[in-house]
């Protein structure tokens, strides 16, 4: 027998463009460092993202910044690189 189990459904989901349409407007991020520090600090308290989205968000942010890739504020463009990082 399953037991429905909401929190571990929220850790599971993932971010779409739309959450980061969310993100970059929240402010004028500089860089992937700027956007990571804040999803690390107060983006588990945004109710509108899951704890599961932010941290997809956190480790993919992390890898194209690690990867050198040009930071783009254009959410559709960056929910692309963001998802192709993986």
């Amino acid at each position: 027998m399953k037991i429905h189990d909401p929190s571990s459904q929220a850790m599971q989901k993932d971010y779409d463009v739309t959450d980061i349409e969310r993100l970059m407007a929240k402010r004028q991020w500089k860089n992937y460092d700027d956007v990571i520090n804040w999803l690390k600090k107060e983006g588990d308290e945004d109710r509108r993202f899951t704890p599961g989205e932010v941290q997809h968000m956190i480790d993919d942010f992390s890898r194209v910044r690690d990867k050198g890739m040009d930071f783009v504020r254009d959410p559709e463009r960056l929910c692309r690189n963001l998802k192709g990082s993986r």
